[in-house]
């Protein structure tokens, strides 16, 4: 079981970005954090990789606390950002990733480079990939690896339509046979359609949780961007947003 207890992180400036943020996620979950920008997903999901030191709370993987070097062997990561070194070709990344997870298979690194169509890319260096060759790149370092927990921040962004509807089968095969997912979030429909349960986040303050179908009774809601709307407390602004477009 994946855990945050009690999150809190605030900057010199009292500027406080997540505040107290409690979440759990079983194993063989898949998990949505959704929130406006701002809301403190980055912050987060920072705090949980040791990026940045949390002000308060405890962060732990079966036990194991995130400040420990095993924490980081047993959590994958895939960025919203293109973080990655362009001037290795794309094996070469591939094979730095495995050796610092110690991961000594690559049959599954050999499934994935079939799955996102890469192999013909990978003997290039990163600096020649289109935005959707190195989101699929991020996406085969992270799957390939023998995690407990894949964190995901927006990863649909910049795949092709094949690339994500293959994404979504993995994220699904993945949960059921290996390990769980925290998926960040503002594709309410992706989250609807993959996560177990959802936590709404806005101006660093979880405001609700649960199922999908749980949150949508409760909103009095038929879609999951109605909750999300009125659970961040943003229906206001939508209003407002809907009478000035009426009148565009």
């Amino acid at each position: 079981m994946f855990t945050i207890e009690n999150l809190t992180k605030t900057y010199k400036n009292n500027v406080t970005a997540v505040n107290d943020f409690h979440l759990k996620i079983d194993p063989h979950q898949i998990v949505a954090v959704a929130g406006p920008n701002g809301s403190g997903k980055t912050t987060m999901i920072n705090c949980i990789l040791g990026i940045i030191k949390h002000t308060e709370g405890r962060i732990h993987l079966q036990g194991v606390t995130n400040d420990e070097p095993s924490f980081k062997k047993q959590v994958a990561y895939v960025p919203d950002d293109l973080l990655l070194p362009e001037a290795l070709t794309g094996a070469e990344y591939l094979e730095f990733v495995s050796s610092m997870y110690e991961c000594k298979t690559i049959h599954r690194r050999n499934q994935l480079i079939e799955l996102f169509d890469m192999d013909s890319a990978l003997s290039r260096p990163i600096e020649t990939y289109s935005h959707g060759m190195k989101k699929k790149t991020q996406l085969i370092a992270a799957f390939m690896l023998d995690s407990q927990l894949v964190i995901m921040d927006e990863p649909f962004r910049g795949l092709d339509i094949e690339a994500v509807i293959n994404t979504k089968k993995l994220m699904k095969r993945y949960a059921e046979h290996h390990g769980a997912i925290l998926l960040s979030t503002h594709d309410m429909l992706s989250a609807e359609e993959l996560c177990h349960k959802i936590a709404i986040i806005s101006k660093g303050n979880k405001m609700d949780e649960g199922t999908v179908s749980a949150l949508k009774e409760k909103y009095q809601s038929s879609t999951l961007e109605q909750v999300f709307l009125k659970a961040s407390m943003l229906s206001d602004r939508g209003a407002h947003f809907d009478e000035i477009i009426n009148h565009f």
